[in-house]
């Protein structure tokens, strides 16, 4: 396999609230390809199906077949399919943080006034930040995710309905998908 390389790392969650789709995937999503790019040397000894595979798809040949090597020498030697994925493991430490780093920050006038006018989450995110803001905000959170479920509900029609082979609006599927399960391989 040939390498793909795609990275733009952030620092803080506030530094993508302004991108499309939920923050929180945004995020996960370039800290798993760091994880993957920059720290897959770093001791793993177990990965699940979806890192695996990305580990594969961006890793130099040589940086891979050494990561492989160790991969393959302790699963023959060590099997254990009840231990987790170290990578996903890293990855909910990081939401746990970025979660909670976005809750302390929902005070600031520029973080409010986001959360009224742009804000946007997959589910899964929103039922995790609900459950550290203050019961105050959590009427907010339920409004972004009611009035992002009509707006999919309304594109998916509008995609479903369209006559001919050549429809467009193929993006709401994947914002849909997003919205229901979060961004692919954040979730195992």
């Amino acid at each position: 396999m040939r390498p793909h390389r795609l990275l733009v790392l952030h620092q803080s969650i506030l530094q993508v609230l302004h991108e499309p789709g939920c923050p929180f995937c945004r995020f996960l999503k370039d800290f798993q390809a760091d994880r993957l790019q920059n720290h897959a040397e770093q001791s793993l000894h177990h990965l699940c199906n979806f890192h695996v595979w990305g580990l594969a798809a961006v890793q130099d040949a040589p940086v891979a077949a050494q990561m492989f090597l160790g991969l393959v020498d302790e699963a023959v030697l060590l099997p254990n399919e009840s231990a987790g994925c170290d990578i996903c493991a890293q990855i909910t430490a990081e939401e746990d943080l970025r979660i909670r780093e976005l809750a302390s920050c929902l005070n600031r006038h520029e973080i409010a006034h986001w959360l009224r006018t742009d804000a946007i989450f997959c589910i899964p995110h929103a039922l995790k930040l609900r459950q550290k803001v203050p019961i105050l905000l959590t009427p907010r959170i339920d409004t972004i995710i009611a009035e992002y479920r009509r707006q999919l509900i309304d594109e998916l029609s509008q995609l479903r309905d369209e006559p001919g082979p050549d429809r467009t609006g193929w993006g709401a599927v994947g914002r849909a998908a997003e919205f229901l399960v979060s961004q692919r391989g954040l979730r195992a």
